[in-house]
């Protein structure tokens, strides 16, 4: 019985070598090695899909023969999950697939997408899910694209977003997906905030009908706070005061934290020599607050731009830098966008063949090695929490027990493979820090410290 299970795990061994070294190589002749190409997410998708339905006709008989031994589908999962974790793209960053799948999602999901039958996409993107091991990175990939295209209007559909969202519970559980469920719902709130707010407002002098606002709870959005001051145009203040003192009025006990670098709006310009018609210009709120000056003033220099808007210098330059750019202000004095005397003008012969230009370009900074290291720093808090929380239950726990039900909850709440060296670091840091400590005598056992 011994020697026949020694052979059978030597073939299960060989048997997913040979598979994950045939699924890499398909790969490769797919995705060929490229440093220069910028791998495209459906096309990454795709790929990995192909292989997995490659995989099972090619060893479909096996697959027949062998259904319902364990360990052989076993050996075939680990073969899979090798090939999306570990193949030539994901070398550079093993965060790869996880923001691969999450940005083709995005694609699919946007306002964009031309695909007819997305629900099979959305499908195959689970399929390829399932194998990923660092799903708490997709989590947050999809959970920062989600926002974008519900703040900007841009989903295709509630619904759409609503069957993505359905297709990770199941495969995650509710705790996965808790925070895009109310996501939608905050958007949904604000529709009927905005309604009431339409009824309240539509009877002062000011009324504008061209106005909403989003309220979105802190501990639901991933959103970055304001990172500089800002002046508002006179031309909002009058309705984002009303909207203030509208929502005192029913909601006392909350506070508004205003995010005006996620708010944009449009303008028409007049302006321009080239079409009598003008051109709408889609601009964010703090590229309004700039170009609305130039009703009062032909030009301006840096520093008086920063004075009236209370930009910071970073943002400023960086705005600035994009206007010029598209040829809306020129630079007419000095000869860096940023400089404290340099001077900007209204370009009176901008020319565009659309009607409306979107102007609203975002500076996206890449995730760096201080993002990866932040990635880490939070996955060793959650294993810290976990232990503490196991041994507080367990009291005394052996090494091999206590590793065993870290991995366990951290594969079923947090959704990311433990790397075993963090997790004994994890270990050594709060036995230092006295929350555990070892049983005398007995080298592996651990005791809780009250």
């Amino acid at each position: 019985q011994k020697i026949l299970t020694n052979i059978q795990e030597l073939f299960m061994s060989r048997f997913e070598s040979r598979v994950k070294n045939e699924g890499l190589e398909s790969f490769e002749k797919i995705i060929p090695r490229n440093a220069n190409t910028e791998i495209v997410p459906n096309v990454y998708t795709d790929a990995l899909l192909k292989i997995l339905l490659e995989v099972r006709n090619m060893y479909k008989n096996m697959i027949a023969t062998f259904q319902g031994e364990v360990k052989f589908n076993e050996s075939i999962n680990k073969a899979f999950r090798e090939i999306v974790n570990r193949n030539h793209v994901c070398k550079p960053s093993t965060s790869k697939s996880p923001e691969l799948l999450a940005r083709f999602c995005d694609s699919l999901l946007g306002k964009k997408s031309e695909e007819n039958d997305f629900e099979t996409d959305l499908d195959n993107i689970i399929t390829i899910f399932h194998f990923v091991e660092d799903k708490d990175v997709f989590n947050k990939f999809y959970s920062k694209m989600l926002a974008k295209r519900l703040i900007t209007g841009k989903s295709v559909s509630d619904d759409a977003e609503h069957s993505m969202i359905n297709k990770l519970k199941e495969e995650c559980g509710f705790e996965y997906t808790r925070k895009f469920g109310q996501m939608l719902a905050d958007i949904s709130k604000s529709k009927d905030l905005n309604n009431k707010f339409k009824e309240y407002y539509s009877a002062k002098a000011d009324y504008q009908d061209n106005v909403s606002f989003l309220i979105l709870s802190t501990r639901n959005w991933p959103l970055q706070p304001l990172l500089t001051n800002f002046t508002i145009p006179e031309e909002l203040e009058k309705v984002y005061e009303h909207f203030k003192t509208f929502y005192r009025i029913s909601h006392s006990k909350h506070k508004l934290n205003w995010l005006f670098h996620l708010s944009n709006g449009e303008l028409k310009a007049n302006y321009c020599n080239s079409k009598k018609t003008g051109y709408i210009f889609m601009v964010s709120t703090y590229q309004i607050s700039i170009l609305l000056q130039y009703n009062n003033d032909s030009s301006y220099t840096f520093e008086e731009l920063m004075q009236k808007t209370d930009l910071n210098n970073c943002y400023l330059t960086a705005i600035l830098k994009n206007l010029v750019r598209q040829k809306i202000l020129k630079l007419v004095i000095g000869t860096e966008v940023g400089d404290p005397s340099s001077r900007y003008e209204l370009n009176m012969d901008f020319k565009s063949k659309n009607y409306c230009v979107n102007l609203n370009i975002p500076i996206i900074p890449k995730e760096d090695e201080k993002e990866k290291i932040y990635k880490d720093e939070d996955r060793m808090f959650i294993m810290q929490e976990i232990i503490i929380r196991v041994m507080k239950s367990r009291k005394t726990l052996n090494y091999i027990s206590l590793v065993n039900e870290v991995i366990s909850e951290v594969s079923r709440r947090y959704n990311f493979k433990v790397k075993i060296l963090n997790l004994k670091k994890c270990i050594d840091i709060l036995l230092e820090k006295e929350y555990i400590e070892r049983v005398e005598g007995m080298k592996d056992m651990f005791r809780y410290v009250p």
